[in-house]
């Protein structure tokens, strides 16, 4: 079955134009070109043809998109879908991706939901959320996509924001955080606060609070590993449930809640929020 991706309501620009939008590279668009991919009006493209208004400009997917061979059936929470995104949430508790041991991931439970629907397309997650992380992960469902959302993650156009729960009693109701952070050399898979690290700056906000525990709202700006578990740690505030950096539990309470960015066809800003999860809830001041 030939896979192919149809945009129409085009107009006033070329087609390589029109490709450039997403933010594709040059060999790309050259290698499109070379395999006689794209097609106007069902003819093969000129890719110096200025669009009209009618056109149908159509590109077919085949030799740009590969399908995984593992798939893992699990049901997904759906939260938003199109022809070119898949939104979910991912559980706690799962790999986003295989890690060569692992396979029962969130990649092969989407590559499962594409077969099941009889799409042949890369299970592409557009970033990561830790195993013991819950909440919005996007996934672009072309390589055309892919490019426009990692161009908005590159130039800080996408947000993630975060609940995170954390013990004790925040000293201040809001901060920022701008340490480096590094591996911890002595911990396999561990990080730390150091000055020969990487810089990431990491913003909170309190929404509530008890003597025990502090419900924050948490944004990055930067996306090192841990980042958000490695700034509270070193606060003095680890996050609840944190076997890593804190007490074990039974999960870590933080969860991507909120998630934001321009959708790659339409330009149009798109938000997406989560409820607070039960476990979250912080009843004090």
């Amino acid at each position: 079955m030939t896979d192919n991706l149809v945009f129409q309501n085009v107009f006033g620009i070329t087609v390589r134009m029109f490709l450039e939008s997403f933010y594709i590279s040059k060999k790309l668009i050259y290698k499109l070109e070379q395999a006689k991919a794209v097609f106007v009006n069902q003819k093969l493209a000129n890719f110096n043809y200025v669009l009209e208004k009618e056109d149908i400009l159509v590109i077919y997917l085949d030799e740009f998109e590969e399908e995984l061979t593992m798939t893992y059936d699990n049901p997904l929470t759906i939260i938003y879908e199109d022809e070119d995104l898949l939104l979910v949430r991912k559980p706690p508790g799962i790999l986003v991706h295989p890690d060569g041991k692992d396979f029962q991931t969130l990649d092969n439970m989407v590559a499962h939901y594409y077969r099941e629907i009889g799409l042949k397309r890369t299970a592409r997650h557009a970033y990561r959320l830790d195993y013991d992380t819950g909440g919005l992960l996007l996934y672009t469902k072309h390589f055309l996509a892919a490019a426009h959302i990692n161009y908005q993650i590159e130039n800080n156009k996408m947000r993630k924001i975060y609940y995170a729960v954390v013990e004790g009693k925040m000293k201040n109701s809001q901060g920022v955080i701008d340490l480096k952070i590094g591996k911890n050399r002595h911990l396999n898979n561990r990080y730390l606060v150091s000055e020969s690290g990487k810089r990431a700056i990491t913003k909170y906000k309190v929404l509530k609070s008890s003597e025990t525990r502090s419900l924050l709202e948490v944004e990055i700006e930067t996306g090192r590993r841990h980042q958000i578990r490695v700034h509270l740690k070193h606060l003095g505030h680890p996050l609840v449930g944190d076997a890593y950096y804190g007490k074990k539990g039974k999960r870590l309470l933080l969860e991507a809640f909120y998630l934001s960015f321009y959708h790659p066809r339409m330009q149009e800003l798109m938000k997406f929020a989560l409820p607070l999860p039960p476990e979250f809830k912080v009843t004090g001041e």
